[in-house]
């Protein structure tokens, strides 16, 4: 039968180890009100397992995205005091917001996928200036790493483009014009394009303006081409204007508006988007 083990005499005593904080950080949704600028929420949940108070600070933090680290196109925020430093007694719960720029990460390669996984690493640090232990020994500060997971799936906007413009009706102080239009929507779900806005420009001129107020639906992945059909009213407009249409040239344009797109998504059922299309394009009668 074995004896209990002990140390040798005169061997100092091993202290037992000192308990650990808890900490776990949890992902609880995402925020936006258009596809660039989004909001992820975390909980920041702690425990302090000493009798005395504490502080705690964010000493780092790191980002990953589909478990590739990135270093810009994020900002933290968070409802501590000073520079992320929150006070705990017993335990606490405290909300974290992670800015989420994706024009900024696409910039820099980092594309949106169908889903996001957006990792959030903290480096955390307890410390405590007075006696906090049982038997009034000084605690040492304490660091531990912990990380929260998003998942969550991305939403770009729609891109537009001009695939042509064409005469159906020219006359004295009229012409009508047929403008062709592609709609890509990049997203693995349908949209509903709705409250269509848009100006069509011709070398520097307003040429027409109108309102597509019919639901306009691309399915997910896929391109749609349509016809917007506009009256141009040569009533004030320069002379070299009109004998220029009517030459069919090219003509330089910009056509430029505002659409609603409706995604279905739970933190981005609906938003507004802007598209501003320039180039040139040769008038063709029709």
């Amino acid at each position: 039968m074995f004896s209990a083990c002990k140390s040798p005499p005169g061997a100092p005593e091993i202290p037992p180890p000192l308990p650990e904080p808890s900490s776990r950080l949890t992902f609880q949704g995402v925020e936006a009100e258009t596809p660039d600028l989004l909001d992820l929420n975390f909980l920041l949940e702690m425990g302090n397992p000493y009798p005395a108070a504490c502080g705690v600070r964010i000493e780092s933090w790191q980002t990953e995205i589909n478990g590739q680290k990135v270093n810009s196109g994020f900002e933290l925020d968070s409802t501590g005091t000073g520079e992320n430093v929150f006070s705990l007694n017993a335990s606490g719960i405290f909300p974290l917001k992670l800015y989420m720029d994706v024009p900024v990460l696409i910039a820099e390669g980092h594309a949106p996928s169908d889903d996001y996984e957006v990792s959030l690493i903290l480096n955390l640090v307890y410390s405590w200036n007075n006696e906090a232990g049982q038997g009034g020994e000084v605690i040492p500060d304490i660091r531990q790493v912990i990380s929260g997971l998003a998942i969550f799936p991305g939403v770009r906007a729609p891109e537009f483009s001009i695939t042509s413009i064409a005469i159906l009706k020219a006359e004295l102080v009229n012409t009508r014009f047929r403008v062709g239009l592609k709609i890509d929507n990049p997203n693995p779900f349908p949209v509903e394009l709705s409250e269509f806005g848009y100006e069509l420009h011709g070398n520097g001129r307003l040429w027409a303006d109108g309102v597509e107020r019919n639901i306009i639906r691309v399915a997910s992945k896929s391109s749609l081409q349509g016809n917007l059909f506009l009256t141009m009213n040569f009533i004030n407009m320069r002379r070299d204007l009109l004998d220029q249409i009517i030459r069919l040239e090219d003509v330089n344009y910009r056509f430029a508006g505002e659409a609603n797109v409706s995604t279905g998504v739970e933190y981005l059922p609906r938003f507004s988007t802007d598209f501003d299309l320039s180039g040139y394009s040769r008038v063709y009668d029709n």
